[in-house]
């Protein structure tokens, strides 16, 4: 019998497993059940795919056609998968910069171009050209067009980074499932179009186990639709910076330091000796379950950027005597030069 795969994931199409991947209740459907609620009820209870990198990163190095790397500028170096580079060595790469309208006007593209470059600059891939995009504005896509048209053109990069959004934008439907809470493509989708052939590929692994300590309405609300509006603090005494149930960041200033959170999470600012007893109260942002850590920081420049992987960035400027930051042990958190 002939194999059918969902329209939306990928997946292979069954009806014998109602809680298993690609699962129908008739054959003659063209999306797997998760795909389908996901399309018409925008339910984003997780269907998160269970993919094989290796064979995504094969599937990769054989390829000859373009390459559109999406990148989330909101998660820079999450999305930066050491495989993938890897993968692109000597490929025709275009480097698609998605989320950028989650950034404020002001920041400039020549900046966020020096922060990627920056990331880059010891990996063994080069590009052909930096396009910033966002699935809500089809006009971001339009340079994107030429090299369809040149030849076929595959999409990858790492969960969540908009590959999919991306592709139902350029083509004009909305085909491909799209959730705001977990990887939806579990296979290659290979798409004709009268402009050429496209392909969207499965998003690479980069979560951390953070994810599944956050419910799935919250993970929604990590995945904002407008710009985000920063939110300043001004560090003139030791002060900490509370996460919710997350965590804290506690500076220690030289002089007056600001922190510009860019996080879709409301932030609040405490003092040091308050801080496990506002762990201990409800948030807007909680997790479940929290063990935390603590950890000192070495001598940081003027100007960081702290990532948190899947929650996105905070920039600290200003001279420091001591950083220090107390999170759940499931975070991953890393410093590189401000963006902006």
């Amino acid at each position: 019998m002939e194999i059918k795969k969902c329209m939306g994931c990928g997946s292979e199409l069954q009806i014998a497993h109602a809680d298993q991947r690609g699962y129908a209740r008739s054959m003659d459907h063209d999306y797997c059940q998760s795909c389908f609620r996901l399309k018409h009820y925008r339910d984003f209870k997780r269907v998160k795919a269970r993919v094989d990198d290796g064979a995504t990163l094969e599937f990769i190095d054989g390829f000859k056609g373009n390459i559109f790397w999406v990148l989330d500028i909101m998660h820079l170096n999450q999305s930066i998968h050491t495989g993938l580079l890897r993968s692109l060595r000597g490929k025709k790469v275009v480097l698609v910069v998605n989320k950028r309208d989650l950034l404020p006007k002001s920041v400039s593209n020549t900046k966020i171009e020096h922060a990627i470059m920056r990331a880059l600059r010891d990996e063994p891939v080069s590009v052909m050209e930096i396009v910033y995009v966002s699935a809500l504005k089809r006009e971001t896509l339009e340079p994107l067009l030429p090299y369809i048209e040149n030849d076929e053109t595959a999409f990858v990069g790492c969960v969540n980074a908009g590959k999919s959004s991306l592709l139902n934008a350029l083509l004009g439907n909305q085909n491909l499932s799209v959730s705001p809470v977990a990887s939806t493509t579990a296979d290659v989708v290979r798409i004709e179009t009268g402009l050429g052939d496209v392909i969207d590929t499965p998003g690479l692994s980069n979560e951390t186990e953070l994810v599944d300590k956050i419910s799935d309405d919250t993970l929604v609300s990590l995945s904002p639709q407008k710009t985000i509006k920063p939110t300043v603090f001004q560090i003139y005494e030791k002060q900490t910076i509370l996460f919710g149930n997350l965590g804290a960041i506690t500076i220690t200033p030289k002089s007056t330091v600001n922190i510009i959170s860019y996080l879709p999470v409301t932030l609040k600012r405490i003092k040091p000796e308050r801080l496990d007893a506002n762990l201990a109260l409800e948030h807007e942002f909680m997790i479940e379950n929290p063990e935390y850590r603590l950890r000192n920081w070495p001598q940081l420049e003027d100007k960081i950027d702290m990532e948190i992987y899947d929650l996105g960035f905070v920039s600290i400027q200003g001279e420091t005597v001591a950083v220090e930051t107390y999170f759940d042990k499931s975070a991953v958190i890393t410093i590189r030069k401000a963006m902006i």
